[in-house]
């Protein structure tokens, strides 16, 4: 795994424990034509899926995290 997806990954994961709950469950990235919530999006990060590096791409070009 190149590091960028490792720095990537652990700055969504630090960045996830500071989103409030009920935020959680609101839309962050359109992947394929599918919604992802904080929360499932979390599910896909933390389980390294390709869904997961294709979120973190996702997130990286909106300039969410870096």
């Amino acid at each position: 795994m190149p590091e960028d997806v490792e720095a990537l990954r652990s700055n969504f994961l630090k960045l996830f424990a500071s989103i409030p709950s009920p935020l959680r469950n609101e839309i962050v990235a359109v992947i394929d034509d599918e919604p992802y919530a904080w929360s499932a999006a979390y599910l896909e990060i933390s389980n390294n899926t390709l869904k997961g590096d294709k979120i973190l791409a996702f997130l990286k070009h909106a300039k969410i995290i870096e």
